[in-house]
């Protein structure tokens, strides 16, 4: 094996670092010793860490394109490469990430996609094709074979395959190249909206792809293992250690410390020897193998001698250097500063606990771990398909598939590591399964494969009696001190995440809310199971599947501009229904209660209604049918608002826009009392009164501008209409192509993930009761004046003197249930967030002909939204973004701000927006003494103020200012 890649030079971080033409970036510099890549927020150093682009740990600016791969991104000649982002500046600019979007994305129509080229990918393609089905196959990397092939990069040849592995990889993909399969390298699936619509970017560009049937096959990555340092550049997985060392013939350091559970790591090991690399030790968690096991080794050797064989060699060839295998082992820490340098181990006993006295100490500049893997359900979950918690580590997501890996929906068929975990033998025979079912559906002569049947059967019986073998002791995350990082990417400490949950915030929805737990670029990959264990073993109750994030496309962070197409505007919101989206919540039933006040929604209007009613003495009580703030309040982008947005004035306005004016005045006092209650609350809501800014390109938008800015002014709104140079002047990354703004100072944002929790505690604090899951079902107004209501919940009956009807989109659904018809819908609407950016604008930015909403947030991430419309999902039981909607904001988002093209796009969600004539509902129902309404579109911007008149009329009787505008009375 040589190597042939053309040598190249590049420079990182101004110094220069020499490369062969074919090797990643990552490859290059760890052969130059180079270990510390992306900067955190915090100012800490990380390197390469997964290996196979799931982590985002490597990131790196190359030649301005910012936050690029290197365990992904090819080295070039004279590449200017840095560990940091670009300023953002004139002089130091985001570079476009790649070529603009066309007017469309691409179209293509096959009988099957097929998405990952490992083992079952493939193999199922292969079987597929040979039926005579057309089979396109996408796949992320640049060379096919996936994590367990690892071809051999174009950096070097060889004659013949090193191994067998290599070998049984090439021969797979040239049978089903040979075959006629269309197979497609650098295309990164990105979203799953349908079993026969996927978003994909190939070679940098869009396309959609229609498919009659699907398979997915996208493996799976290594399960995190935290631990104090486990952070450190030098710290890898397992796979990555045998990327570098297989694909790239490059060792992952001079002294490498493996330590997990299972023979992969005994693999790595012997690799390393024969690259010439030292292996200080291989630590396995499994306690070593006992005669008493002598069934599962001869079932083992009797199923696949030939795995066997490999194990004994491996043990060899360690002997044989003197690398000594320690059972029963585990990581304790590793140690920086800077970098790994050494690592702290300890014996575990059969419960997982460190035996004390057997703490050891190992120099090492390299721990490679391997502790097993998750499947890669991202998509899977992104269609509805059914899935179960598997149990096994710390417990994850599994695709439910029959065994020739058909789901729940029909036409769509998961196969291999990324459906649960069963290695590659397993993964070949399922793809082969898979890939005959899916050609059977599309009416082609395919026999079922007997053979594959057989192969699975055996592989399976193997797999079992293997990791008997390698049993290892349960998981305890007790034993992690605080201070040790949960979520890699926000910088999540274990205590944080513990100090949330014993304070009742025990979901991994309210976690990400209150923590941004999972909202990084890895998307909750390296976070999520083990926050879900976390709650477990903490609150006693074992997760759920509907308990873990929801999947959001992206399926992983994409280039934004990529995705920019113009679409059609409206006006307004668009409406739709949305059931009730109540989940289960494990908490008690309840004896039947007597309170005040029942408020009937914890969103932000809720909990607002709470601080307001408790400061006044009331005794309240809120429920929610599921957590707090879940819905339009947590889902929601943090806008304050103070002007009309442009679909609330002229000719696409509701009502004639004469609704909305009238709720002007109520935004400059709600913006105020979010500022009183930040000080009350003594937290940083992250409340920035920056202004706001609505753009124009267009004379006829200049024009718009001016006649709504009197109409402003004329309610005692502060705004004036600027032009073009005055527009560059507030805000220099503004597009040069706009041709002014209206400037309102009033206008600002708010982090809506701490503030609704904070005016919840608050409330808490002065007395109010919150109950979570707790569905109202039916609501009985009781005999005699001033009686009160009857609710019945889903834990229990409350007797209410009043009740405030405050949920928002279900306000109607509320309603009915005392036949009160109350004319409100719901409007699903999506918006996106960006990676972190270095700072571009501070204002609130809106447009005058599009529907646009864009502000950066204290993480720095870009929130983009303004209206596009998501739906609801049936399958999912969620709301969820849709393609267009995407397209069309990204494309109007990239027009008013350029440096959008050179972001990633990290997450798109939908949330709930409430649509009513333009201005809220408040007051008591006429006819329906006790039963209030406190219903609000541009709920978080007025939730203090609706909330306070509300309060002021139970606690009080009146307002302070005149509600008869806001009143129900002006639908009869």
């Amino acid at each position: 094996m040589t190597a042939t890649g053309r040598p190249v030079r590049f420079w990182y971080d101004g110094q220069p670092v020499e490369g062969l033409e074919g090797e990643t970036l990552a490859a290059a510099l760890a052969a130059s010793g180079i270990r510390e890549l992306r900067h955190t927020r915090s100012g800490e150093r990380r390197g390469l860490y997964c290996g196979m682009g799931a982590c985002f740990d490597c990131l790196v600016t190359v030649d301005g394109r910012a936050s690029q791969r290197a365990c992904l991104t090819k080295v070039a000649e004279g590449q200017q490469v840095r560990s940091a982002m670009p300023a953002g500046t004139a002089e130091d600019p985001l570079q476009p990430l790649g070529p603009e979007a066309a007017t469309e994305p691409a179209r293509r129509e096959v009988d099957l996609l097929v998405i990952g080229a490992g083992p079952a990918g493939l193999s199922a393609a292969l079987a597929a094709r040979r039926a005579g089905a057309g089979v396109l196959m996408l796949d992320e990397r640049l060379q096919s074979g996936g994590q367990f092939y690892k071809p051999l990069a174009p950096s070097h040849r060889a004659a013949t395959p090193a191994d067998r592995q290599f070998a049984d990889g090439l021969a797979l993909e040239g049978e089903a190249r040979a075959a006629g399969v269309a197979i497609e390298q650098d295309a990164q699936v990105w979203a799953a909206f349908s079993a026969n619509e996927i978003g994909a970017l190939v070679g940098g560009q869009a396309h959609v792809i229609g498919c009659r049937q699907l398979v997915i096959a996208p493996g799976a990555y290594e399960r995190p293992v935290p631990f104090p340092g486990w952070t450190l550049p030098g710290v890898m997985t397992t796979g990555a250690g045998q990327t570098l060392a297989r694909a790239y013939r490059v060792a992952p350091g001079q002294r490498v410390l493996i330590a997990g559970n299972g023979p992969l790591n005994l693999q790595l090991a012997a690799e390393l020897l024969a690259g010439g690399a030292e292996v200080v030790a291989v630590l396995e968690s499994a306690a070593r193998p006992s005669p008493r096991q002598w069934r599962q080794v001869w079932t083992a050797a009797r199923t696949a001698p030939d795995l066997l064989r490999d194990g004994w060699r491996y043990l060899r060839r360690l002997r044989a250097h003197g690398v000594p295998v320690i059972w029963g082992t585990a990581v304790l820490a590793a140690e920086g500063p800077g970098r790994v340098q050494a690592v702290q181990t300890t014996r575990l006993d059969a419960q997982g606990r460190a035996v004390p006295g057997t703490a050891q100490r190992f120099e090492a500049d390299t721990l490679c771990l391997g502790y097993g893997f998750i499947p890669s359900t991202e998509l899977a979950r992104m269609l509805g398909c059914e899935h179960r918690l598997a149990d096994r580590h710390l417990g994850y997501p599994a695709t439910v598939t029959r065994e020739d890996g058909a789901t729940s929906l029909p036409g769509v068929f998961v196969a291999g590591d990324g459906a649960d975990l069963g290695g590659s033998r397993v993964a070949l025979a399922r793809g082969t399964l898979a890939g005959a079912a899916a050609a059977r559906n599309l009416g082609l002569q395919a026999t079922e494969p007997a053979e594959a049947l057989g192969r699975l059967q055996q592989a399976e019986r193997f797999q079992r009696a293997l990791w008997s073998l390698y049993a290892a002791p349960p998981v305890r995350l007790a034993e992690i001190p605080d201070d040790t990082l949960l979520c890699r990417c926000e910088e999540i400490r274990f205590g944080d995440v513990r100090e949330q949950i014993r304070a009742g915030r025990d979901t991994l929805a309210a976690l990400k809310r209150n923590t941004r737990l999972g909202m990084g670029r890895c998307q909750g990959r390296y976070c999520a199971v083990t926050a879900a264990r976390l709650v477990g073993e903490l609150t006693g109750r074992p997760p759920e599947v509907e308990q873990y994030f929801a999947p959001r496309p992206p399926a992983k962070p994409v280039p934004a501009g990529a995705l920019g197409f113009e679409k059609p505007e409206w006006g307004g919101h668009k409406p739709a229904i949305t059931p009730n989206l109540a989940r289960p919540v494990v908490v008690e039933t309840f004896a039947p209660m007597r309170t005040e006040v029942l408020v009937i929604g914890a969103g932000v209007l809720g909990s607002c209604l709470a601080y307001y009613l408790s400061r006044a003495g009331q005794e309240v009580t809120v429920v929610d049918r599921d957590d707090i703030n879940l819905q339009a309040s947590g889902a929601n982008a943090g806008s304050l608002h103070v002007q009309l947005l442009s679909f609330d004035f002229g000719a696409r306005a509701q009502a004639g826009g004469g609704p909305a004016a009238a709720t002007l005045p109520l935004g400059p006092m709600s913006v105020k009392l979010w500022q009183q209650i930040e000080a009350d609350c003594g937290e940083d809501l992250e409340i920035k009164i920056t202004g706001g800014l609505m753009v124009a390109d267009s004379e006829a938008g200049m024009r718009f501008l001016e006649t709504k800015a009197a109409l402003e002014r004329s309610h005692g709104i502060e705004a004036e209409v600027i032009d073009g140079a005055a527009l560059r002047r507030l805000s220099s990354a503004l597009s040069g192509e706009l041709l002014g703004a209206e400037l309102c100072p009033m206008e600002g944002k708010i982090n809506p993930l701490r503030a609704t929790y904070a005016v919840a505690r608050r409330a808490q604090q002065q007395g109010a009761s919150l109950l979570r899951g707790c569905d109202v079902q039916a609501i009985e107004r009781l005999p005699g004046e001033g009686a009160g209501f009857e609710v019945r919940t889903s834990r229990g009956t409350i007797r209410a003197g009043r009740i405030v009807n405050a949920s928002g989109a279900w306000s109607s659904a509320v309603g009915a249930m005392l036949g009160v018809k109350i004319p409100v819908q719901g409007a699903p609407l999506q918006m996106i967030v960006t990676e972190p950016a270095p700072p571009l604008v501070d204002h609130l930015i809106a447009h005058a002909d599009r529907h646009l909403s864009l502000k950066q947030a204290a993480s720095g991430g870009l929130l983009i939204g303004g209206g596009w419309t998501a739906a609801f999902h049936p399958d999912m039981r969620l709301n969820r973004a849709e393609r267009s909607s995407i397209e069309g904001n990204l494309w109007v988002a990239r027009r008013v701000l350029p440096a959008v093209s050179g972001l990633h796009m990290v997450r798109c969600w939908a949330g709930m927006n409430v649509n009513i004539d333009g201005a809220p509902i408040l007051g008591e129902v006429p006819g329906v003494p006790g039963f209030y309404n406190a219903v609000t579109s541009n709920g978080y911007t007025l939730a203090p103020i609706t909330a306070k008149l509300v309060a002021d009329l139970i606690a009080h009787g009146r307002t302070d200012i005149d509600i008869n505008p806001f009143r129900i009375d002006r639908f009869l």
